[in-house]
């Protein structure tokens, strides 16, 4: 009898420790979770030489609707795009398992080109252009647009709200471009301070710089040093360091060819923590799609990324208005007609650039 209780007493004490083992497990799952989100300048200009008839052309309706398909079959919870013009309806055409959806800001001219598809909801929905871009024929152009920030807050389930950013800096390598971007990047942080930390960020889109040039244009002063936050692919493949970037630039080499969509790209994901929720990187890689003719869709390559997170002790549930932003096709249009004068007087006031780039 006594060696039965013993065994008895073993077979409850395992029992005991196996049923505490599962139930912190469980509660440790409710406290975490991951999503996927990938961020692509999906290139879509209207292709002048395509409307021409002249050869070499991009069929940029084409290829949309070939990634349309493309993104449909992915397996991302979150898509943040730029460069999405004229081309939106196709684009989005068959992207039917992605529920949410940001309003389409419009075409060319006036519209941003971002957009954000989301398999949960998206909420707050704000769009705000660069308060300085340069180039208006030659030099990216980006005067003729309406380039700027997207801002969401998007519901990942659980109560665990993030705010999240698309945004699309000002292009290009000339002087003028480089204190745009500067002034680009100066105008994210103010806005991301100014929402404060009750919820984790997330910033994505085309920054247009690199970490590691030798003008990152306040990248990493403002942003990482200043603003908080972290970049995915620096955190994962160069340990965190943000000053040192030789072992790539010696594997790789450090020319714009060389990283272009390869390493340290200008494709990026960067986070921070906040209202009580850690975020950080499980993986990220730079991604080419391509379309059924091996041809990649877009000049630029897509970023790919994982992120966990975790509930903490310290979390804070939300207590600020969440409301879903009905577009405005009336709103829409009238931005599309301001802007086509305001380009119109641009184009008038640059005939001597125009008369250079044709």
């Amino acid at each position: 009898m006594k060696k039965f209780k013993s065994v008895l007493s073993v077979l409850l004490s395992v029992l005991m420790v196996f049923g505490l083992s599962v139930l912190g497990s469980a509660q440790q799952e409710e406290n975490c979770g991951s999503f996927t989100a990938l961020c692509y300048n999906v290139a879509g200009l209207p292709d002048i030489n395509w409307i021409l008839g002249k050869e070499n052309a991009v069929d940029v309706m084409g290829n949309q609707l070939q990634l349309s398909k493309t993104l449909q079959n992915s397996y991302y919870d979150i898509i943040a795009v730029q460069e999405d013009f004229t081309y939106h309806t196709s684009l989005v055409k068959h992207i039917t398992n992605y529920d949410y959806k940001t309003n389409h800001s419009g075409g060319i001219p006036g519209g941003d080109g971002m957009n954000i598809f989301s398999k949960t909801p998206i909420y707050n929905e704000e769009r705000t252009t660069w308060n300085t871009l340069y180039g208006v024929i030659a030099n990216g152009a980006d005067e003729m647009t309406a380039k700027g920030i997207l801002y969401t807050v998007i519901d990942l389930g659980d109560g665990v709200l993030v705010d999240f950013y698309d945004i699309h800096a000002d292009a290009y390598g000339d002087e003028g471009s480089a204190e745009a971007r500067r002034d680009n990047f100066n105008q994210l942080a103010a806005i991301i301070e100014s929402r404060g930390d009750k919820r984790p960020v997330i910033v994505t889109g085309d920054f247009n710089t690199s970490s590691h040039a030798y003008n990152d244009c306040g990248f990493t002063d403002t942003l990482i040093y200043g603003c908080g936050l972290k970049d995915a692919w620096t955190e994962l493949y160069n340990g965190g360091d943000y000053e040192d970037y030789s072992y790539h630039a010696d594997k790789y080499g450090k020319t714009w060819d060389d990283c272009w969509g390869k390493w340290d790209s200008v494709e990026k994901f960067l986070y921070k923590d906040g209202g009580g929720i850690t975020i950080e990187p499980e993986s990220f890689e730079y991604l080419w799609l391509k379309n059924s003719d091996k041809v990649s869709f877009s000049d630029h390559a897509a970023a790919s990324v994982k992120f966990t997170y975790e509930i903490t002790e310290d979390f804070t549930p939300n207590t600020e208005p969440m409301n879903v932003v009905r577009g405005n096709s009336f709103k829409v249009f009238i931005q599309m007609v301001k802007y086509f004068f305001t380009d119109l007087y641009k184009v008038f006031n640059h005939l001597d650039e125009l008369k250079t780039v044709l």
